[in-house]
């Protein structure tokens, strides 16, 4: 089950991706979070930790990172599932779009019609913070 929000932005790739990639800058483009960090740099199978308001610490594991322009993160939740962030920058015909998806895998079952209320609100603050990052990302240009 999965959510993706794209928006066309100005922005140049490579502004975009520093937003990515230090994660200190997220906290520019992610409304809710307190704290995160990584205990290796910006790069596949790197572990990190995020904390967002009103919920426990969160391990998150960086699964794909294609420098300039992808990456996806996962946190596993205990007997719940797999959910999956992941982060685009897609140029064509010299236009950035930014697209940010959120995808939910549950463990040892089919999805249920539960589980869309689940990630609906898991993705409600997507498109927010993909307007944020564009802001930001043009702040710095």
């Amino acid at each position: 089950m999965k959510y993706s929000f794209e928006l066309k932005t100005d922005a140049p790739a490579e502004k975009i991706w520093e937003h990515y990639e230090d994660v200190n800058k997220w906290f520019k483009w992610e409304d809710d979070l307190e704290e995160i960090s990584l205990k290796d740099k910006f790069k596949q199978g790197t572990v990190g930790s995020m904390t967002l308001e009103g919920q426990p610490p969160m391990d998150f594991l960086l699964v794909s990172v294609i420098t300039g322009k992808s990456f996806t993160d996962k946190t596993t939740i205990p007997k719940l599932g797999d959910i999956y962030f992941s982060h685009e920058i897609i140029t064509e015909n010299a236009q950035n779009s930014i697209k940010h998806s959120v995808e939910f895998v549950p463990a040892d079952r089919r999805p249920s019609i539960e589980d869309l209320d689940f990630i609906s609100q898991i993705f409600a603050d997507v498109p927010a913070s993909v307007f944020s990052l564009i802001k930001a990302a043009n702040e710095t240009v």
